[in-house]
């Protein structure tokens, strides 16, 4: 497809450097599709880049298009694509990975140690088009609207966190209820957990996390969250922790709570070190597992199911803007004003 579109690109190192342009439409290659793209969700990531931090200096060459939360249309294929049609609803799994390493031979493709990520070690979808290897599309035949097909890409992570661990019949708490963190309390809530219990001091995403189906809200500023947690789960231990934050504090907290053979699943990030008492998480029978993205691809079949189910997650976005306010919706993901925001190319 020839033309020219506009996008959104980080146009030099540095703080800020985050500007509105126009580029020709990307030309695809031959196992490539191109998407007109119809919306694309603000990401945590997309701040990092604007603010330059090491996260994103270390991992980006600008210029580049930037955002990898989105949905759209295919429009273009490669000539040797044969799994995605003309016209199909697309959102896409964003890590690109190498398939030849004994990570990705194994099954565990998605910690392949030499994956790059569109929309930062590649060009992004905030943009009129975004051209992708259609290996990481994925089709949905059935979804509410485009703005809620946008945020697969976190939602499909919250899958992997709150489905790390069995929940069916489970007492579960979730630190941290940002958008991954009520949609992972979700998620729980959906696969039978008998309570979710949500940990989270800014009142907005507390009410946020209730409203995508957390039983109990505890604001760890307000109360004692070793004795608030069991309480709330009628006096008794928890099953199940699933760590949204990247709080160290929190994560560390989450022992006093748990039972022995407890499950820790870490979804959230942090430069912090974690540390406790070795042999109180021997002898307890702890499990701490990190959560790294997506299980390509059966996270994303799971997901599917789950909205299938009836799983809504309308709730999570807050904000819907043209993408011409990019920089406000920005400022909203970095202030915490949303839950989530979505532009509108």
């Amino acid at each position: 497809m020839e033309g020219i579109m506009k996008c959104v690109v980080k146009t030099a190192a540095g703080v800020g450097n985050v500007e509105l342009v126009q580029r020709p439409i990307p030309q695809v290659g031959p196992n490539d599709i191109l998407i007109k793209v119809h919306a694309v969700a603000v990401c945590g990531t997309d701040v990092h880049i604007m603010n330059w931090n090491e996260f994103a200096s270390s991992r980006m060459i600008p210029p580049m298009i930037i955002g990898h939360e989105f949905s759209g249309e295919v429009v273009e294929k490669g000539e040797l694509v044969s799994q995605i049609q003309i016209g199909d609803a697309v959102s896409a799994e964003t890590h690109i990975v190498c398939h030849t390493c004994d990570v990705c031979h194994n099954g565990q493709e998605h910690v392949c140690p030499h994956t790059r990520t569109i929309g930062l070690s590649r060009d992004g979808a905030l943009a009129e088009y975004a051209c992708i290897p259609a290996e990481n599309a994925v089709v949905f035949k059935k979804f509410a609207n485009w703005e809620v097909l946008s945020l697969m890409e976190p939602f499909v992570a919250a899958v992997h966190a709150a489905t790390q661990f069995p929940v069916a019949g489970k007492s579960v708490v979730v630190i941290g209820c940002g958008p991954m963190g009520a949609m992972g309390a979700s998620v729980a809530k959906k696969c039978g957990a008998a309570k979710v219990i949500a940990i989270e001091p800014v009142s907005d995403r507390g009410k946020k996390a209730l409203e995508m189906g957390a039983d109990v809200l505890i604001n760890p500023i307000e109360e004692e969250v070793s004795k608030a947690v069991p309480m709330a789960n009628d006096g008794n231990l928890i099953d199940v922790v699933l760590d949204f934050s990247g709080n160290v504090g929190a994560i560390q907290s989450s022992l006093t709570y748990i039972k022995p053979e407890g499950k820790i699943a870490v979804l959230g990030l942090s430069d912090r070190q974690l540390s406790f008492e070795l042999s109180e998480f021997v002898y307890r029978g702890l499990t701490l597992k990190g959560i790294a993205g997506r299980r390509m691809y059966q996270d994303w079949e799971t997901a599917k199911g789950l909205l299938a189910s009836g799983l809504d997650l309308s709730n999570i976005i807050t904000h819907k803007l043209p993408m011409t306010e990019f920089k406000e919706g920005l400022r909203l993901m970095k202030t915490g004003e949303c839950c989530k925001c979505v532009l509108i190319p």
